[in-house]
């Protein structure tokens, strides 16, 4: 949603120091039906970190 868009970037611009990134179930869903840009494409543009479900990295997940 649109609006989820924002409030990730506002919360980037306000907490830059915050690590945000996305686990998605298809990057390549497109944001808009009939649209070009993906939901990976989105966050390529906007230097945000993501992955496909299942496949999330083991360094993503730290021991406590």
């Amino acid at each position: 949603m649109l609006e989820d868009r924002k409030k990730h970037l506002f919360i980037r611009k306000q907490h830059p120091q915050i690590d945000i990134r996305f686990v998605f179930d298809n990057p390549n869903r497109k944001l808009y039906k009939g649209g070009k840009m993906t939901y990976g494409d989105w966050c390529d543009k906007h230097s945000f970190i993501y992955c496909k479900q299942g496949l999330i990295p083991d360094n993503w997940f730290s021991k406590c």
